[in-house]
């Protein structure tokens, strides 16, 4: 229907309606919000989180990345919830968000707090809060004649898709198809008598030349994609703004320098980048991530919710992997230059690590658990024993109860076990993570000490009889003073009395001479002591344990071997 009135004047839209929270002149938003003063080449990057659920892998990725942008050129990083979906949102999730970023070490400078506090001139930072300003920047477009209300009934939008589908035309609110795009004053006002529900849609400029873009991008460089033709839908029913108006007006306001975001995305650019320009607003550099991927089968594809516990950052908190761990595994996915600078640099902290966006990979990067472990066994291992006591306690006050109170009451034999091997030229790097810890030490403890479970068996059942001998002429003399070659030497001697060679080469040159090896002694002395075949060094395990708990161990151990021989006649 046409109409003679001009439906984009602001005497005649029924403005009030249409937009009820919008009391702000565009002056008076940008004196709310003034430019941010920055030293020059400083960066100002944020993070912008949903609160539907728990905080996704990939959302730490990009958090970390903005993180390092703005705080390594001397700008500013700051934390938005983005929570004007509420149908989707999750109670608790925000506590989820901030609790993981704090977990990890994600400092932001202004933002929302645990506390219920916030942090920062340019707030408030919760989407939900803002929606004032979303709704005077509405009318601001409405009186351009940038936007206009539609009143499409979802059976409308419902029989307009399967009339393109049918016809195999690009679905979607435009051209012809926006059916409200250009009604007059009077269907509104009507529509509004009725008490209609409605939206408040772009009215998208028509596309110049040969429909296309070219957008920058950070990672990419110059795109060229389609122009934005569609209608969107800037306010939803309940007022509040989608994602693609509530962005655009919040990094506009808050100084956003950089978006930093993942490529899904990628898509929407150039609705965002139409609407920065409708509104006369300078554009943000856009940054797009490919997302974290890992292999199934001969494929790839991104890490899901649904299907990968790693996706979750509270699971890298429940196994216990180390906040440091899990920060350099992101920057070596982020960053391929990380790896090398780390050998160059290995003391260094990773804060220094000069990452640089236009380096991002334009690919998935390949989540690898085995090089998460690589990297938390370094990173560990570079710990001194009370750096590990006190992270083993502290993740087992969260996740594991029992084992908090088992290191508080024992805290000096711990610490001892933890030292064993920790800052020698070649350090252990046993310990993958805090959850190991409690199945690492066990064997230390008597009341947790299995000497022969089913998965050992074989290597009990092997054993010669005649190490029962040596296993209690080691527990009579073991002398925890001496150093630990002459202890070396001492047991050597043991094993050579009873027709073990202590050297590999005697052994080969004439194996009819003797029973076996000297492995097969350290071999049983880790049976006795630990119910396990592999052990840090066995002096030292011993010597932690104590000459009282060694003798025991060795003869129940000889005495086992011996009562299985005569038995077998």
């Amino acid at each position: 229907m046409s109409s003679t009135t001009d439906p984009t004047s602001e005497t005649a839209l029924p403005l009030a309606v249409l937009t009820p929270s919008a009391t702000l002149s565009m002056d008076e938003i940008h004196q709310r919000y003034p430019a941010r003063s920055l030293p020059e080449g400083a960066r100002v990057t944020r993070f912008g989180p949903s609160p539907t659920g728990f905080i996704h892998i990939g959302g730490l990725y990009v958090s970390l990345i903005s993180e390092r942008t703005a705080h390594q050129s001397g700008g500013l990083f700051y934390l938005r919830i983005e929570d004007t979906d509420r149908k989707r949102e999750v109670p608790g999730a925000v506590e989820l968000i901030l609790g993981a970023l704090n977990d990890f070490g994600i400092a932001f400078d202004e933002g929302p707090s645990l506390a219920g506090t916030e942090t920062g001139a340019y707030g408030p930072y919760r989407q939900s809060e803002r929606q004032e300003l979303y709704q005077s920047v509405v009318r601001e477009l409405l009186v351009r004649g940038h936007a206009y209300a539609c009143f499409a009934t979802p059976e409308e939008l419902e029989a307009m898709r399967t009339e393109q589908n049918l016809r195999k035309i690009p679905p979607g609110y435009y051209g012809s198809w926006a059916i409200w795009r250009n009604r007059s004053l009077a269907d509104v006002q009507a529509a509004l008598a009725e008490g209609r529900s409605f939206v408040i849609r772009l009215k998208a400029p028509a596309a110049e030349g040969n429909g296309r873009v070219e957008l920058p991008d950070l990672i990419r460089g110059k795109l060229n994609v389609p122009a934005n033709n569609q209608d969107i839908v800037l306010l939803k029913a309940d007022g509040l703004p989608t994602y693609h108006l509530a962005h655009v007006v919040d990094d506009h306001l808050m100084g956003t320098t950089d978006v930093i975001r993942g490529d899904e995305w990628l898509s929407s650019y150039p609705v965002h980048a139409q609407l920065f320009d409708l509104l006369g607003w300078q554009r943000p550099r856009y940054a797009h991530i490919a997302p974290i991927e890992k292999n199934v089968g001969s494929s790839r594809r991104k890490l899901s919710k649904r299907h990968d516990p790693e996706a979750a950052v509270e699971w890298y908190s429940v196994e216990g992997y180390p906040r440091q761990a899990v920060i350099e595994y992101l920057l070596n996915l982020a960053d391929g230059k990380f790896e090398d600078w780390r050998k160059a640099n290995p003391t260094a902290d990773s804060e220094s690590f000069p990452l640089q966006v236009e380096r991002l990979n334009r690919s998935g990067a390949l989540f690898d658990l085995v090089k998460l472990s690589s990297i938390s066994r370094e990173v560990i291992g570079a710990m001194t024993a009370a750096q590990v006591y006190d992270a083993a306690l502290a993740w087992a006050q969260v996740h594991d109860q029992p084992f908090a109170e088992r290191l508080a009451a024992h805290a000096d034999y711990v610490r001892a076990i933890l030292s064993i091997e920790r800052g020698a030229a070649r350090a252990r790097k046993d310990i993958v993570k805090w959850s190991d810890v409690p199945s690492d030490t066990a064997y230390f403890f008597d009341d947790l000490f299995v000497p022969r479970d089913e998965a050992n068996q074989a290597l009990w059942d092997a054993l010669a009889p005649g190490l029962a001998a040596i296993l209690r002429e080691v527990a009579e003399g073991f002398d925890p003073t001496i150093d630990r070659d002459a202890w070396l030497e001492w047991v050597r001697g043991i094993g050579e009395k009873h027709g073990y060679a202590a050297n590999g080469k005697a052994y080969k040159a004439e194996p009819e001479r003797y029973q076996g090896q000297f492995s097969a002694i350290a071999g049983v002395l880790r049976l006795a002591l630990a119910g396990k075949p592999n052990t840090p060094d066995l002096f030292e395990v011993m010597t932690v344990m104590g000459p009282e708990r060694v003798r025991a161990r060795l003869s129940a151990a000889a005495a086992w071997i011996e009562a299985r021989a005569s038995d077998r006649g």
